[in-house]
């Protein structure tokens, strides 16, 4: 096993690819990464160096871990789970050697073997982390309307910077999770996602004003090869909540996914954001939760 360091956007073909292939083989379970969740996270520094590692076996990328402070994003195809614990004591020793003293990852509930990798290799269960929900796009949901003055339209010829404040107006305004926290998504941010094969602005639905302005989005991301997109991320400006909208842009996506060939869509949001668990529940099936694991270093 070789852990190979992503040092820029050259090492990102075989990592999207990798996790196209860990969508596929780990289904029904949900991967770590979707290739639209690598892309996004990735967003704006694309060239940059990142303690984010391929897990390379005989010259073939099988898994990916990445240090995001004392949080372990980690994932491996299913046939090669052989390596896990060894990968885990990596991980633990790289995080020691950063000065880290706790580390911790989610971990899917439905996933006996990896809960039981990381219990052997000292973690605990330290609480819930996320819920997750699917839709078989085979009966896409029926087109929502908009509350009058409002209409749907994709990304298409957007401005950049009206994109980018649509985003930040959303995601500054977690009042009602009791998460004080300013978006610093940029009109930058947003070009570096469309010089991504993996983005497609058609998939990227808005909901705008008669005036123009842009108040909700929802960003769909397609994986041809495995027939399944996720959403990442959904927001909706504070002025506009409650008005049906999140469920109007989705339902917007998923109609032209499933006309582009799509199977599945999926959607994940964090266990205590019962407000977006309230929608997403309205357009797609439960397919699970995940927990967080934490270990003392």
């Amino acid at each position: 096993m070789e852990l190979r360091r992503y040092r820029g956007r050259r090492d990102l073909a075989p990592l999207l690819a990798f996790c196209s292939a860990a969508t596929i083989a780990r289904a029904p379970l949900r991967p770590t990464w979707h290739p639209g969740d690598l892309v996004w996270q990735l967003r704006g520094r694309f060239d940059s160096a990142h303690a984010l590692y391929a897990v390379v076996q005989d010259g073939a990328v099988v898994g990916a871990l990445w240090f995001q402070g004392e949080e372990l994003l980690i994932d491996l195809l299913p046939d090669e789970t052989r390596l896990l614990p060894g990968l885990l004591e990596t991980a633990m020793d790289k995080a020691r050697r950063a000065g880290s003293r706790q580390l911790q990852s989610g971990v899917d509930d439905g996933d006996a073997e990896r809960r039981a990798a990381f219990a052997a290799a000292g973690f605990s269960l330290a609480g819930p982390a996320s819920v997750q929900f699917e839709r078989d796009l085979a009966q896409p949901p029926a087109a929502r309307p908009c509350v009058a003055g409002i209409h749907l339209r994709d990304c298409l010829g957007i401005d950049p910077e009206a994109r980018a404040e649509v985003h930040r107006a959303a995601w500054s305004a977690l009042e009602h999770l009791n998460i004080d926290a300013t978006s610093p998504f940029s009109a930058a941010d947003y070009l570096s996602l469309t010089a991504s094969e993996t983005y497609d602005p058609r998939f990227d639905i808005m909901a705008e004003t008669a005036d123009g302005r842009l108040v909700a989005n929802a960003t769909a991301w397609a994986d041809k090869p495995s027939g399944t997109a996720v959403f990442e991320p959904v927001g909706v400006h504070p002025d506009f909540r409650g008005a049906g909208l999140t469920a109007a842009v989705m339902s917007e996506a998923m109609i032209r996914l499933a006309t582009s060939g799509l199977r599945k869509a999926r959607v994940g949001t964090a266990h205590f954001n019962t407000s977006a668990i309230k929608a997403y529940s309205k357009a797609f099936d439960n397919a699970g939760s995940a927990s967080t694991w934490s270990r003392e270093l």
